[in-house]
């Protein structure tokens, strides 16, 4: 829709406001306006609404004039004048050949500087680097002249148009660059504008370094214990992976930069990383809906896994459709007469059992077979029996399905109980001693519960207290309790809360 061009924008008495989702933009992570919204210029109580409209916007990116032309863009640069400490606007040049023919000129910039570093030795050392190509727009090649419609000129400063979308996604070409989003009202119904442009001018841009995890294997004697097996045993792999909900984390993690906590830079690293492991069954847990239907389950399915979520726990579950498949899935619950409405909370769990392919075939055998359990178990605070009893009636209901197909369990998830804690002796001791007192069992709810089970679970954690050659992570776990100092860290509160346990027949 065209603009007027000769509208008076002095008699406009209306503001946009414009909130980004961070002011700190990072390559490859999506730049969001949270809001927008037209408001009245004087302030004036009881105005009229405005009239409909829509906004427009528009994305610059910073980028530098030629030093002899300055309505090009600078592409190269003078490596000597950093090198010198030279004035640094006098090193730019939008080509090759305007470099050369300035040459015998711009030389005398070197004699200056060189003169000027002997007398000050203390100066700062500029960086030297090659200025990027403005690549993102084709028509503005090496020394051409810039389009008047794609930037805009203030004194020393260009600025070229990259988008006009409600978002942006930064490309290597903005690093180390600033972009300024321009935001405008217009008038549905004539096309005219109804305020100023709105400027919001952001940081440079940056592309953070990941340092990658350092993954602790296991001994050999383990794996060479593995390949002494029969052939008919199957090997897999297991990742359980609580990444955090969008929601949870601005409130646990505000210390962190905004722009490190945007779900936009966090989605893109968390499937890195997932991917990296390559494990055949992958248990996420606090998985918001949205992010599970828009993200996650196309991105993992491309990947060849089969996918199954539950809401109430944001639990995801994903396994290796050429290597298994599905032979039952079960999302236990808790619903009894009179139940306290904490207790009838169906955040437990989402169980499924798998049965590995064998050229593509299933097996059909019990040995083939493997019921996996991920779950995010509910804490509230003065409520500890809750926890108890779901993990409880979890593991119970597990015992059940292990004795009737005699096949091994695994339960991966955010337990929200601490090592030593009655859920988690619960599940490794097969018992917890609770007193059924007012004061721990404030619902009344240890009736209702078995809280015994013959299951042999163990934390997969144990392993490092009982192999040689990880002295190192011997070091930071607890001896008493076979787990680690901590799998969640905070400024608030660092614990275990987080673990794999399993079984086998």
């Amino acid at each position: 829709m065209a603009l007027e061009e000769d509208q008076d924008f002095n008699t406009l008495q209306w503001e946009v406001s414009v909130t980004l989702s961070s002011n700190q933009p990072v390559i490859g992570s999506e730049i969001i306006i949270t809001e927008t919204k037209l408001v009245n210029s004087y302030h004036t109580i009881g105005s009229l609404p405005p009239p409909s409209h829509s906004f427009v916007y528009t994305w610059y990116r910073h980028s530098i004039p030629c030093s002899v032309h300055r309505h090009k863009l600078a592409t190269v640069q003078c490596t000597s004048c950093a090198k010198l400490n030279a004035s640094i606007e006098k090193s730019y040049h939008c080509s090759s050949k305007c470099f050369s023919d300035a040459w015998n000129k711009h030389k005398k910039y070197h004699h200056w500087a060189a003169n000027a570093a002997r007398n000050n030795s203390t100066g700062n050392q500029q960086d030297v680097k090659k200025l990027r190509s403005s690549g993102s727009w084709p028509n503005l090649i090496d020394g051409s002249v810039l389009d008047e419609n794609a930037i805009m000129v203030e004194e020393d400063n260009i600025w070229i148009k990259v988008g006009s979308s409600n978002n942006y996604v930064p490309t290597l070409y903005d690093y180390d660059f600033r972009l300024r989003l321009h935001s405008a009202a217009v008038d549905s119904s004539l096309g005219t504008r109804l305020s100023l442009d709105n400027i919001v001018v952001t940081d440079p841009v940056i592309k953070p370094s990941h340092p990658p995890r350092k993954m602790i294997r296991l001994p050999n004697t383990l794996n060479s214990n593995l390949k002494a097996q029969s052939s008919d045993d199957v090997v897999f792999s297991v990742l359980s992976y609580n990444i955090l909900a969008d929601s949870l984390s601005t409130k646990a993690f505000s210390y962190c930069p905004k722009w490190a906590l945007a779900w936009e830079y966090r989605q893109e690293n968390l499937l890195e990383e997932i991917i990296k492991y390559d494990a055949d069954i992958l248990c996420l847990q606090e998985v918001q809906c949205d992010h599970f239907e828009n993200f996650f389950e196309p991105e993992l399915k491309k990947l060849g896994y089969s996918v199954m979520y539950k809401k109430k726990t944001g639990a995801g579950l994903e396994f290796d459709k050429e290597a298994s498949s599905v032979v039952n899935a079960l999302e236990p619950e808790i619903r009894f007469e009179g139940s306290h409405c904490l207790t009838s909370k169906d955040n437990v769990a989402l169980v499924v059992v798998l049965e590995s392919l064998q050229n593509g075939s299933n097996r059909d055998d019990f040995q083939s077979r493997i019921c996996v359990a991920n779950t995010h178990i509910h804490w509230s605070k003065g409520h500890e029996d809750v926890t108890l009893f779901q993990v409880a009636h979890l593991v119970n209901g597990l015992e059940k399905i292990a004795q009737s197909q005699q096949i091994p369990i695994i339960i991966c998830g955010d337990f929200n109980s601490r090592p030593g804690s009655d859920p988690h002796n619960f599940v490794v001791k097969g018992s917890a001693d609770c007193i059924s007192e007012k004061a721990n069992d404030p619902l009344g709810i240890y009736q209702y519960l078995k809280l015994h089970h013959s299951l042999s679970l163990v934390s997969a954690y144990s392993s490092f207290l009982h192999s040689d050659g990880v002295e190192e992570q011997q070091r930071k776990m607890n001896s008493q309790t076979s787990e680690p100092a901590f799998t969640y860290f905070s400024d608030k509160f660092f614990g275990t809360l987080d673990y794999i346990f399993y079984t086998g027949y």
